[in-house]
């Protein structure tokens, strides 16, 4: 019983990661028995790494077919994915914020030669309103986390992301920023200072370029049919960005001085 309550937990751990790691982790459990080797906890891990990455090109192709199409997750023309969200399979967006971000990507790096477009968390594969935890959207392919630039000993850092999962290294306020939300953490606002040592200290703010993607988002992108993105207001007022898609997301949602969220109207 113990055991079976243990699958059914892995069950449900990578359904809410991955929405497709469940199903798998079953039909592995299923297989098992047809392969001697995956009789052992390293053997069934290794059988469902197998199916998992059998099963990445179908995914594509089956997404397609619901209106969802995967960010690179190898680089092209700038833009690609961050490892995490294409291992998790959380890199899928419709075709029209495909294309946004392809144009972004491909403007940025014109302005900037060598720039590149990292995305963050975007959305699953399959089905609208299925939530992206922790996210409180992210279900339904028109939204998407993209990273900052950053750079490194007073030189851009192209693609390079601030802590492991490219989230939870806030740019803090300086003094005279506005402080909408206080400085405590409340609702999904949370302030993760037990993650601060994950994080890259060496990397700053690449204030031109995010400045840059700020502006073009606000301009470019509404016309393009964007109609949000969120960041902190301090920020917004440091890099003097502001546009009617410009928004705060409130003070019970995550915050927004480590990525940039980026929705279709």
């Amino acid at each position: 019983m113990l055991r079976l309550g243990m699958h059914a937990g892995v069950i449900v751990l990578l359904t809410l990661l991955t929405q497709i790691g469940g199903a798998t982790y079953g039909l592995a459990l299923w297989l098992r028995p047809r392969f001697s080797w995956a009789s052992t906890s390293l053997g069934l891990a290794g059988l469902f790494v197998a199916l998992y990455a059998v099963a990445w090109l179908p995914i594509g192709q089956i997404a397609a077919l619901g209106g969802r199409k995967p960010l690179p997750c190898v680089e092209r023309a700038g833009l690609s994915a961050s490892v995490v969200s294409c291992v998790l399979h959380r890199n899928y967006v419709t075709p029209e914020l495909f294309d946004v971000l392809t144009a972004l990507a491909e403007d940025v790096a014109r302005r900037y030669p060598g720039a590149k477009t990292r995305a963050l968390d975007a959305n699953f594969p399959f089905f609208d309103g299925v939530p992206l935890p922790p996210h409180l959207s992210h279900d339904d392919g028109e939204k998407v986390d993209l990273a900052f630039h950053y750079a490194r000993r007073g030189a851009p850092a192209p693609g390079m992301l601030a802590s492991p999962i490219g989230y939870w290294r806030f740019e803090q306020p300086r003094q005279g920023e506005p402080l909408p939300c206080g400085t405590r953490s409340q609702g999904w606002r949370w302030n993760m200072e037990w993650f601060a040592p994950f994080t890259r200290r060496d990397l700053v703010l690449d204030e031109e370029r995010t400045r840059y993607v700020l502006r073009w988002l606000a301009h470019t992108g509404a016309e393009r049919g964007i109609g949000k993105v969120f960041v902190e207001p301090h920020l917004a007022q440091r890099l003097g960005v502001s546009g009617d898609v410009i928004r705060f997301q409130g003070c019970r949602a995550a915050r927004h001085d480590d990525h940039i969220h980026v929705q279709l109207r």
